[in-house]
């Protein structure tokens, strides 16, 4: 499962997956090391809100930008 949810992280894509054991994993498609693991869809992306808050004050601590997404589309 593929989601984007823009207002909670940055518009960045959102890659949902259940893994063997039942488990979920939430990870940012474009930055695929900002990920987490929980027992249901939703308590996975409620700990990658909190990955990726604490992935944003480093990136403001350290005086760095976060990456801006390049999004090309196809016209059909």
């Amino acid at each position: 499962m593929i989601m984007t949810v823009s207002n909670i992280f940055d518009g960045y894509t959102i890659n949902l997956f259940q893994d063997e054991d039942g488990d979920w994993l939430a990870c940012l498609a474009e930055m695929p090391n900002v990920s987490a693991f929980a027992d249901s869809p939703q308590a996975a992306l409620a700990e990658l809100e909190i990955a990726w808050q604490g992935v944003k004050e480093s990136y403001h601590k350290h005086g760095e930008p976060i990456p801006i997404i390049e999004r090309v589309y196809a016209k059909p």
